[in-house]
Formats: C-alpha cells, sequence, structure tokens
C-alpha cells in the first residue's frame, strides 16, 4: 500500500532522534572518562565496565524513546496498555451480557407465567360468562313461574316427584312396557288427587303425563345388562300450569333392602310430665333424625322435598297426646313393611310405660 510522506509523524520522529543522539552523546562522553580514569564497577575491569555503561545506556535510549512514544502517540498507547483494558473491558462486557440474558431469561419466564394466567382469566371470564347467562335463564324461569304462581295457574313444580315403581328382574328380563304404564297410572292418580283437593275442578281437568319414545329409549338402555331390583321414579321436568301436559322424566336407581319390617328404627325415654308443646317438639326430633339415618342408609329422599316419607297430622297429635301424662314413659319407632332404596319410610310409633 502507497505511504505518502505528509502522514509521517515528523516532530515525533524528530523528537526520538534529537533524543537518541543526546543520550548516545552523554553516554559516549561517560564511557571515555570512565574509560581514561579506569573507573571499575561492580569489580569489573574498566574495559568492562566502559561496555556496561554503553549497553545501560542503549537501553535508556530505548525506554526513553517508548515513554516519549507513549506520551505523546495515540496508536502506541493503545498497543501498549490496549491489551489489558480491553481484556478488563472484556470481562466486563461479558459478565454485563450474562447479566442481560439472566434478565432476558427472568422476562421471558414471567412473560410466559403472565401469558398462561391470562388464558386463565380468559377460561374464568368464560366459565362466569356462561353461569351468568345460565342464571338468567333461570331467573327468567323463576320470574315465569311466579307470575304463573300468582295467577295460581301451577299445578306441578319443576322435580316433583309425581310416582316411583319397584321393578324385579325375571328370567326373561324387565317388564319395562308394564312398568312405565303402572308409573304413569299412579302418576295420573296423583294429579287427579292433587287438582281436586287443591282447585276444586273435577279429574278431567288433570294434565296428561306423556312418556316418549327418546325417555322409553334411553331407560331400556340403563337396563341393557342390569339385572337385581331397580326402582323408576317419575317427575316433572318443568313447572306444570293446569291444562299443559307433562313429558315425564324417568330415573332409574338400584333398589335394595333398607329396613326389614318391624325393624326398630329408634327407641327413646321420654319424661311425661312434658307439656305438650314440648312432646311435640320431641316427636318432631324423632322423624327428622330417623329421615337423615334413612338417607345415610341408602334411602332415596323425595327430590323436591327432601323427606323420605311423612306423618299424617291427625296420627301425630294422636301419639303426642299419648305421649303427654306418662310417668316414665318410651317411644319406639318401627318399620311398617320392607323399606327398600327407592322407599317411602312408612312407620308405626308405640309409646308406652318404661
Amino acid at each position: 500500500m502507497p505511504f505518502d510522506l505528509s502522514e509521517f509523524n515528523w516532530s515525533l520522529i524528530l523528537m526520538i532522534a534529537l533524543i537518541s543522539a543526546t543520550v548516545s552523546y552523554v553516554g559516549d562522553v561517560l564511557g571515555k572518562k570512565i574509560g581514561k580514569k579506569r573507573i571499575s564497577l561492580l569489580r569489573l575491569r574498566p574495559r568492562y565496565t566502559s561496555t556496561v555503561i554503553t549497553i545501560l545506556t542503549g537501553v535508556g535510549v530505548a525506554l526513553l524513546t517508548l515513554v516519549v512514544a507513549v506520551i505523546f502517540v495515540r496508536s502506541i498507547q493503545i498497543a501498549v496498555f490496549g491489551p489489558n483494558i480491553m481484556a478488563r473491558q472484556m470481562r466486563n462486557l461479558t459478565n454485563e451480557v450474562r447479566t442481560r440474558q439472566d434478565e432476558l431469561s427472568d422476562m421471558t419466564l414471567d412473560l410466559v407465567t403472565a401469558q398462561s394466567e391470562l388464558s386463565s382469566l380468559k377460561n374464568e371470564k368464560s366459565v362466569v360468562e356462561e353461569d351468568v347467562a345460565a342464571l338468567r335463564a333461570q331467573t327468567e324461569t323463576l320470574k315465569s313461574g311466579l307470575a304463573e304462581m300468582k295467577e295460581g295457574r301451577v299445578i306441578i313444580f319443576q322435580g316433583e316427584m309425581l310416582a316411583q315403581a319397584s321393578l324385579e328382574y325375571q328370567e326373561t328380563g324387565y317388564d319395562i312396557d308394564a312398568a312405565i304404564s303402572a308409573i304413569t297410572r299412579a302418576a295420573y292418580e296423583y294429579l287427579n288427587r292433587k287438582i281436586v283437593e287443591s282447585w276444586r275442578v273435577d279429574e278431567a281437568g288433570a294434565p296428561r303425563v306423556v312418556i316418549t319414545d327418546e325417555m322409553k329409549a334411553a331407560v331400556e338402555n340403563m337396563l341393557w345388562d342390569a339385572t337385581g331390583r331397580k326402582a323408576f321414579r317419575l317427575t316433572a321436568p318443568t313447572n306444570i300450569v293446569m291444562g299443559q301436559d307433562i313429558e315425564g322424566h324417568i330415573g332409574v336407581f338400584d333398589s335394595s333392602l333398607i329396613y326389614a319390617k318391624g325393624e326398630v328404627l329408634m327407641k327413646e325415654a321420654i319424661n311425661g310430665s312434658m307439656a305438650h308443646e314440648d312432646a311435640a317438639n320431641v316427636l318432631y326430633t324423632m322423624l327428622k333424625q330417623i329421615n337423615r339415618s334413612a338417607v345415610s342408609k341408602g334411602v332415596l329422599p323425595d327430590p323436591f322435598l327432601g323427606t323420605v316419607g311423612n306423618l299424617d297430622t291427625l296420627d301425630f297429635y294422636d301419639i303426642v297426646d299419648k305421649m303427654v301424662g306418662l310417668d316414665e314413659g318410651v317411644v319406639t319407632i318401627l318399620a311398617k313393611d320392607d323399606i327398600y332404596t327407592e322407599g317411602p319410610v312408612r312407620v308405626i310409633i308405640e309409646v308406652g310405660e318404661n
């Protein structure tokens, strides 16, 4: 590559030449004087002493030249001190890069976590929106039902049990058609009684209970590979108003013996000196305990009322009357018949002296 003479640092070159000449001259003069005086350094011969001084003078010239060059020339400063400085800067930059990489990794992890939380929040929002929509639909249904109730038109409420029946397994399988016919007739009789008692209308006003082909097919599918005793429950899928037919829903359950006929369900000593109201509370508490116990043992409660049986009001207060006035009485509650999973729990209540 061609050089332009103007690019050289002539002032530096001239300075170095002058310094070198000066140092060389001084060294030469000293060498001659020492040689003439035959001075000996470190017990060397004068001739060797002169040689040592000459060498030291050369070294001094080189060092002085380097110092001047370093002071006045930037590129030489970089060449002399640059490697260590660059190595230190490189180490600092490497540490900085590692720190930034760690920060980037943390930020990436935070971003992934934030994206996951955002996705979770979106899913929760979707679920909440679905729940809100369902609640709105239920609210509208309840409003409609309330309006119908105010008008006195609702005769059956959603989930109310219309009838139930047991179904025994035979060698030829289950007679599903007969069971559905029996439970439909029982439901129709229940509706007739309820309408006559509550609305004072004749039986012609009772709604018609319809079992759809889809419902029948679902029951047959549930009993396809089944064996043993089963129970059917027919319930209303929605509120039913006067004049509206019912598309009944049939639930199928396993049925087993829970209480045998005559089995003691509860026996409790009582203080006959208690007041009539206290006796009623004691009997009511005993019946509630039997209800809870029967449910815990597997008796299916009424889906609408949550009870497993009922006691006529007149019978209830007849028993309360027997409880009052005994010195030391005992109340024994027994199963009136064999009680299966589907219930109901019918009882005999005996009151006597302890």
